[in-house]
């Protein structure tokens, strides 16, 4: 692990860890997936983990006016796991539906013609969110794990991206921003996952 800026960087096996032992009082129900969109895969340099989580919550503090950065962890594109908000505090994130929520940001643009997901960071996302399904003892399926896409960004109400919606976490996120294709490409691998990791 290594420490900058008040964040925790982690390996996905560290985090694993981490997540495991971490003491949580607050009650939570959704894991929300997001993309950055800015920053996006042009930005990463390898080694800049930190300073682009800075210039997130510089920007979530300064120009959202929000209290903290927005989100609770950041997948880099290496695979690596940046801690941000504090887990006890709820993310602003999806207008209406952060009280009991996870906010992971993935950092890339991956809507459709945009960044091509790397290998580290798709196998990251997976895990990662499958040892928050164990923490949490929920099944990984699409009422506990859901996209920004989904939700009215004005109301707050789920309409499965009928209106008024983002892409987040991008049209081309894990084959696409459907649920029917979230359930395909990504539930069953966490479900597994999860499941081998209670043994």
């Amino acid at each position: 692990m290594e420490t900058k800026f008040g964040f925790i960087k982690m390996t996905l096996g560290e985090f694993e860890t981490y997540i495991a032992n971490l003491k949580i009082a607050r009650t939570i129900l959704l894991i929300q997936q997001h993309h950055t969109y800015i920053p996006s895969y042009i930005h990463f340099k390898n080694n800049n983990h930190f300073e682009l989580q800075k210039s997130m919550k510089n920007t979530h503090i300064n120009t959202n006016g929000w209290a903290d950065i927005g989100q609770h962890f950041s997948i880099f594109p290496d695979g690596s796991i940046l801690t941000g908000r504090s887990i006890e505090k709820s993310p602003a994130c999806i207008t209406g539906n952060n009280a009991n929520a996870i906010c992971i940001e993935n950092i890339g643009n991956f809507d459709k013609g945009a960044d091509e997901m790397t290998d580290a960071q798709r196998d990251a996302i997976i895990s990662v969110t499958a040892a928050l399904c164990k923490k949490f003892n929920f099944n990984p399926d699409t009422n506990r794990i859901v996209y920004h896409h989904w939700f009215n960004l004005a109301t707050g109400v789920r309409n499965n991206g009928s209106g008024n919606n983002k892409s987040c976490p991008g049209t081309n996120f894990f084959g696409g921003k459907q649920s029917r294709r979230l359930s395909k490409e990504l539930y069953p691998i966490n479900k597994t996952k999860a499941q081998c990791s209670s043994h």
